[in-house]
């Protein structure tokens, strides 16, 4: 049942110091659902003591998760036995967690008919099954479950635990190529019994002595109409006797349209994959509004679900006819402090009140939060009040804001209240217009925000009242950062690249611009659309997704290694200058965009194979982690292997040799809250600072010839005033009468201006080639050409500067292929595979092979399983 592959073992979670914090939040018992076609949902359930199995008695799917966590069942008396303890729980919709539970058996007692874990939601954003250091269990039991759909399996430490290796868990996954499974620390296979006491069965087949979960209970696996002869693109769904595929959605059987189970959602017509023009009923089934209705529920607009009470921020509202329906409502004065705090505003279109922004823990990653829970708000009736927020560096994630309407004011007055955001830099896009009809502004405090910026809202107020110095001082905004005409425009430009760096050219910056410039920082993130904002997602104190390079230097020329292959980035620069009281300049340049090249792929992640007949082998492998590129093709190989006797003593050979294990090694990539500098606590504030000391010693030059004596400033009344202040007028000359040239006079004249140009352009010259000293450091390395001559040498190789094209041998299958079945081998016999993924359009683009030793079955049991 679809394409099944196998992954490496997941990076280890500390589950054990995570559980009980998880279990911190266990609480009651969750109410019944609802209750339809003679099933029952219950929502998600915590066990934590034995009186608690009985929530599941009248459950037959849940609706969340189940978490058995300190169970102690070592005392099975008085009021419980093994038997009342059986629940009859079909389905999961998120996650099954059984953890540290005493005196568990086998989970058969608990889930005796659990069918289906969906993995809707995961545990820890991964895990949709996690058995884990249960000291007492001695086999799962799970003897019904059909399909993980999705989510990671970890099943480890659980010291006594057999019949793991016995399940085919590449069978369970719904979408084996993006699922792991661990399995790990479990009581070793070769100390276990083996599977057996087959018995016919019509409606399931079980062809395998290997493949159970106990002793007396095989593997159900359900068999398609037929496997042999169907096309290539039905895999190993099977197709009908026309030759149609099986639907993968379907979990039962071939056809989606009379399915027991579903995947995903049982639709009108049959399985579906989402729910489309109709509403979610208890994460399985898609049902019409009417039969919502019918069925005491409500049918929510939003997400398109079928609930039975709104959600929390949402009233309940009685129209005709006594129908109720859910109105989001966000009635009050919210302040918000931390991510925790968006929650009651998520959906909201209006606030009917005001909004207080106040994002007390400066290392919180909320501006992600920010942009997802408040990117509905239209409209806040009240103010809008945004203080003491280092983080924000835009107030750009109210996205959809029109209107600020000001029927409460801050002191009275106040509509839009800024004051102290360090790293406050943007308001809102430029075509972005938020109306207040109420009120004035109040901008004080926020170093970064240049006071143009803030007065660009005068069009905003309906008032029409001047925005005054006392409200918005010229002063206290943007003083730490370049304004107005100064800030000038960088044009950077992708000079060249390869599959992990890209060089970066400026335009040569003039006298003027290099005297203050102390360097660049360049910035840059993964882009998949080219849809990316200079403020998307950053984050004042560097919490966010964009990385950073500061190059305290002044060449125009800069590389920008440790990239992903085949990968599109987003990237701008911005100048480093030091302040001048004669002098002040800053650059910026716009969004651009490039695309690394592909390169060689990380190996196969995993191989995993199985025998069930004595000359056969059925292959299954995980795509690589890394594939930095298109997998074109996969190249499979087979030879006969001598194996240790250790090996040959294990009761199930699926080995993975050791020289696989180290050759997928984990690349730590350089994170962006890592990246740049890094001040201390007291610097917080000023990342740029570290870098500015370490550089000014060697940049600073006072040159002897200017006069910097400062002149007394006149008082500012307002904006206006700003602009036309003018500087003080030399004070006039009475006309003195100069006598005519002479031809001296003409040529010293001519000489001085000539003298002049050549000191010009020499000035120009010596300041362009500053920027463009050691250019042999920023060489980036391309991958050689293929030679013409596939069997060139090694010296023609070198000579040519090109090379010799690798021979690739085995089965070639294509790159979407992930499972083969090796055909015509021995029986009872070792064989080292190997699998090689190879990227489209890399010369010699193929991984390095990723190893397995695998046994094929015996006649003898071939035979047995046949019934012969």
């Amino acid at each position: 049942m679809g394409h099944l592959h196998p992954v490496p073992n997941p990076l280890p979670i500390p589950i054990s110091i995570a559980v009980p914090l998880i279990l911190l939040f266990l609480g009651a018992s969750s109410p019944v659902l609802a209750s339809s076609d003679d099933q029952t949902a219950c929502g998600s359930l915590e066990i934590n003591k034995i009186a608690d199995l009985r929530k599941l008695q009248n459950c037959t799917h849940v609706v969340g998760h189940v978490r058995l966590a300190y169970v102690d069942l070592t005392d099975v008396s008085g009021n419980y036995s093994l038997d009342s303890l059986a629940s009859n729980v079909t389905e999961i919709s998120d996650y099954l967690m059984v953890y540290r539970c005493t005196g568990l058996i086998s989970l058969q007692s608990i889930f005796p008919r659990l069918r289906i874990i969906r993995g809707q939601e995961l545990l820890f954003d991964q895990y949709s099954l996690v058995v884990y250091e249960n000291r007492n269990l001695r086999e799962l039991g799970l003897v019904e479950l059909l399909r993980i759909q999705s989510g990671f399996i970890r099943v480890e430490s659980n010291p006594l635990l057999c019949f793991v290796e016995t399940v085919d868990w590449i069978y369970l996954m719904g979408n084996a190529t993006r699922q792991h499974f661990s399995l790990k620390h479990n009581r070793p296979q070769s100390q276990c019994p083996l599977c057996g006491s087959l018995s016919a069965d019509f409606e399931f087949i079980r062809n395998s002595s290997e493949r159970c979960w106990n002793v007396n209970t095989t593997q159900l696996r359900p068999q398609p109409p037929r496997l042999k002869d169907c096309p290539i693109a039905c895999g190993l769904n099977g197709c009908d006797s026309a030759g149609k595929c099986c639907d993968h959605n379907c979990v039962t059987g071939c056809y989606s349209q009379n399915c027991s189970l579903c995947a995903n959602y049982q639709g009108r017509m049959g399985c579906v994959n989402q729910c489309v023009a109709s509403y979610e009923l208890n994460k399985r089934r898609c049902i019409g509004h009417r039969e919502c209705r019918e069925l005491g529920r409500i049918p929510l607009i939003r997400g398109y679900q079928c609930v039975k009470k709104c959600p929390g921020n949402q009233k309940e509202i009685l129209v005709a006819k006594g129908i109720i329906h859910c109105q989001v409502e966000c009635n009050g004065d919210f302040h918000v402090k931390s991510a925790a705090d968006l929650e009651v505003l998520q959906d909201c279109v209006t606030i009917n009140g005001s909004l207080t922004i106040e994002l007390t823990n400066i290392k919180e990653k909320i501006v992600d939060a920010l942009e997802n829970a408040l990117a509905s708000v239209k409209e806040i009736t009240g103010y809008l009040k945004v203080i003491h927020s280092a983080q924000l560096m835009s107030l750009t994630f109210l996205q959809n804001l029109d209107a600020i309407r000001g029927d409460k004011l801050v002191e009275n007055k106040y509509a839009l209240y800024v004051v102290n955001n360090y790293h406050l830099e943007h308001i809102w896009p430029p075509n972005h217009l938020v109306i207040i009809q109420r009120g004035t502004l109040f901008f004080h405090l926020n170093p970064r925000l240049c006071y143009e910026k803030i007065h660009q809202l005068q069009g905003s107020l309906k008032s029409g009242e001047n925005i005054s110095v006392a409200d918005v001082s010229p002063n206290s905004n943007g003083e730490r950062v370049i304004c107005g005409d100064a800030v000038r425009s960088l044009n950077p430009k992708v000079e060249d690249l390869n599959s992990t760096a890209v060089r970066i050219i400026l335009d040569y910056m003039d006298w003027e611009g290099m005297e203050t410039l102390i360097g660049y920082s360049y910035h840059y993130k993964e882009a998949p659309v080219q849809n990316v904002t200079m403020y998307d997602g950053r984050h004042g104190c560097g919490h966010d997704n964009w990385l950073m390079d500061v190059v305290p230097n002044q060449s125009r020329r800069h590389v920008i290694s440790g990239l992903k292959p085949y990968t599109q980035y987003a990237y701008f620069v911005k100048t480093l200058t030091r302040t001048e009281y004669h002098i002040q300049i800053d650059a910026y340049s716009k969004i651009g965009y490039f695309q690394t090249l592909p390169d060689r792929p990380s190996p196969v992640l995993r191989i995993y194979g199985s025998s069930e007949i004595s000359s056969q082998i059925l292959l299954h492998w995980w795509p690589p982690r890394r594939p930095n590129g298109v997998i074109k093709n996969y190249f499979v190989t087979a030879e006969k292997y001598n194996a240790t006797k250790e090996a040959k003593d294990k009761n199930y050979v699926n080995v993975e040799l050791e020289n696989a294990k180290d050759i997928d090694c984990e690349c730590a990539g350089v994170l962006p809250y890592y990246s740049g500098p890094q001040p201390d606590d007291e610097d917080y504030y000023n990342k740029e600072q570290i870098t500015y000391e370490d550089a000014l010693p060697n940049l600073i030059y006072v040159s002897r010839n200017h006069d910097y004596r400062r002149k007394e400033f006149e008082k500012v009344i307002n904006y206006e005033h700003l602009l036309s202040i003018k500087k003080d007028e030399e004070p006039t000359r009475p006309p003195t009468t100069t006598p005519a040239p002479t031809n001296a006079t003409l040529a010293k004249e001519r000489l001085a201006a000539i003298n002049y140009e050549n000191y010009r352009l020499n000035s120009e010259k010596k300041q362009r080639d500053l920027q463009d000293l050691d250019q042999h450091k920023y060489t980036i390395r391309h991958a050689l050409p293929k030679c013409q001559n596939s069997h060139a040498s090694v010296v023609q190789q070198v000579e040519e500067k090109c090379v010799a094209e690798e021979p690739l041998s085995g089965y070639e299958l294509p790159g979407t292929q992930h499972f083969y079945c090796l055909s015509q081998l021995e029986p009872e016999t070792h064989y080292r595979i190997t699998i090689r993924a190879c990227v489209e359009g890399v010369v010699n683009g193929c991984s390095t092979p990723a190893e397995a030793v695998i046994k094929t079955a015996s006649i003898q049991l071939e035979r047995f399983i046949k019934g012969v």
